[in-house]
């Protein structure tokens, strides 16, 4: 999924869009591979750590493996956003 945002945020870069995030800004004008890498590296990471937390809680209060749910949810949900922008913003043909 990171591969996919990151591929679609480049689409959308591509067509007008602009990357809101001030640090992968940064980068991605800098060079398209090393924003890559970092996206997908702080992705890999923050995913490997949340697994090997999932059955710890949070402040005593919301299970680990909740919270590595709603990343992915929220990641399915980017990406959903992101490609409607693709379809309705720049008229390319999605699905």
């Amino acid at each position: 999924m990171s591969a996919a945002d990151a591929f679609f945020t480049l689409l959308l870069l591509e067509g007008g869009a602009a990357e809101v995030n001030p640090i992968m800004a940064a980068l991605v004008y800098r060079s398209v591979a090393m924003f890559a890498a970092l996206k997908m590296a702080m992705t890999s990471i923050s995913i490997v750590v949340l697994v090997f937390l999932a059955r710890y809680r949070f402040m005593r209060l919301l299970r680990v493996e909740w919270v590595l749910c709603g990343a992915l949810a929220a990641y399915a949900s980017l990406i959903g956003y992101e490609l409607w922008l693709l379809k309705v913003r720049l008229g390319l043909p999605i699905l």
